[in-house]
């Protein structure tokens, strides 16, 4: 890297030693992330991950379980019902409306 180039002004004082480590580490690392010991590592590791996630919230469901606890899945599906609820009143409160319009009495002469 020339001088002129490092010195130039509103260069930050820190870019060629990031710009230098960058062209040092960059190769090797994109041809390591592109062979297949590299996806088979990632692939095990996200199974891994969401089986743990799963036994760790059936645990903590349980405990919670135990202590007349609420959980996230319980508070899920609450908001999920309190919805359809919802969405089942706004229904009917439409059809009470078009019933009411369409019984409306004749303008009297």
């Amino acid at each position: 890297m020339s001088d002129a180039k490092a010195n130039k002004p509103g260069r930050p004082w820190w870019r060629p030693l990031v710009d230098g480590i960058d062209g040092r580490i960059t190769p090797p690392s994109n041809a390591f992330v592109r062979t297949n010991v590299f996806v088979d590592a990632i692939a095990m590791a996200t199974r891994l991950e969401a089986r743990l996630r799963r036994r760790i919230e059936r645990q903590s469901t349980w405990l919670l379980h135990r202590y007349n606890l609420s959980t996230a899945g319980d508070v899920r599906s609450m908001r999920a019902q309190i919805s359809a609820v919802e969405a089942r009143l706004r229904d009917l409160a439409e059809l009470v409306k078009d019933m009411q319009l369409r019984k409306t009495p004749p303008e009297q002469e």
